[in-house]
């Protein structure tokens, strides 16, 4: 069954589209998804998060999926729109778990909201383009729409639409499509993740409102983040697979090394998709930070 996301007004008027995984009454954590991704990815987390009384909210970055666009918005943007969202829920202080794309976002949100922030999780990120990563780090896919996204974002907008548009008519063919860019550890996590429909919700999902917001959040991760990782002081966890062939090895070597309080885990022979095959680890080690 696909997730559907919940449309929540902020106080500005903007729309953000948000999942919600786990414990409804549970500690909350903020996961942020990758990027061609929205909130319906996580549903894998679901259960691991319910037996340990965590509530997962995914919201979805400006211009994806439901969420109202914000044109040129930067990684420096997104704590704000945090904070606005955990406000709207009540929540006083909350982890923060980024996936990927995500990943900068995690790292952004601990630094700009230290006073809220329990603990923050980074799993397979991102490195800061600019700085300790290039676009040629990245598999051919993202390598393309990263500079896409920059140069020549109508182009970028059309070729998401096209591959979104046959990913909903085609969900198997889809997935096949994936799977070729995948290597052998991520092919065994693949065929645990239920029917193709369901698998490409992360993906299709993210297109609700078209592929603008999408090409905005590939265009967002492709410059520097913002962000002074030495005055980072929430704890911090930076798990990564060292057979990721999506995201390498090295630029979860190069935050670790900028962020004092960041602590380093890898996950021999894993890849990208290593954060499913250990989400326990993720979220056992976020769990002690809220007592």
């Amino acid at each position: 069954m696909i997730p559907q996301p919940k449309l929540v007004t902020l106080p500005d008027g903007r729309g953000v589209g948000v999942y919600e995984y786990g414990e409804p009454d549970g500690r909350p954590v903020m996961v942020f998804h990758g990027i061609p991704a929205c909130g319906a990815g996580f549903e894998w987390a679901d259960t691991p998060a319910r037996e340990r009384n965590l509530r997962l909210i995914a919201p979805d970055r400006p211009g994806v999926g439901l969420s109202t666009r914000q044109p040129d918005w930067t990684v420096r943007d997104w704590p704000p729109i945090v904070t606005a969202l955990a406000d709207h829920f009540g929540v006083g202080r909350y982890g923060v778990w980024g996936y990927s794309g995500g990943g900068p976002h995690a790292v952004a949100t601990a630094a700009a909201n230290a006073d809220r922030v329990t603990a923050a999780v980074v799993a397979a990120g991102m490195g800061e383009m600019g700085t300790f990563a290039t676009a040629d780090d990245f598999e051919k896919t993202d390598r393309q729409l990263l500079g896409l996204s920059v140069k020549h974002p109508l182009a970028a907008r059309a070729l998401l639409s096209v591959t979104a548009r046959g990913a909903k008519l085609s969900p198997k063919s889809a997935v096949k499509s994936f799977e070729k860019q995948l290597n052998e550890a991520d092919a065994k996590v693949a065929a645990t993740l239920g029917n193709p429909r369901d698998v490409m919700a992360l993906f299709t999902q993210a297109f609700l409102k078209g592929a603008a917001g999408v090409v905005d959040d590939y265009r967002a991760t492709a410059k520097p983040w913002g962000v002074d990782f030495a005055s980072i002081k929430v704890p911090m966890k930076i798990f990564q697979g060292t057979a990721d062939t999506m995201v390498p090895l090295r630029h979860a070597e190069a935050l670790s090394e900028r962020i004092p309080s960041a602590e380093f885990e890898t996950w021999p022979d894993e890849g990208h998709l290593g954060t499913i095959a250990h989400v326990g680890d993720i979220l056992d080690w976020l769990a002690p930070h809220f007592d």
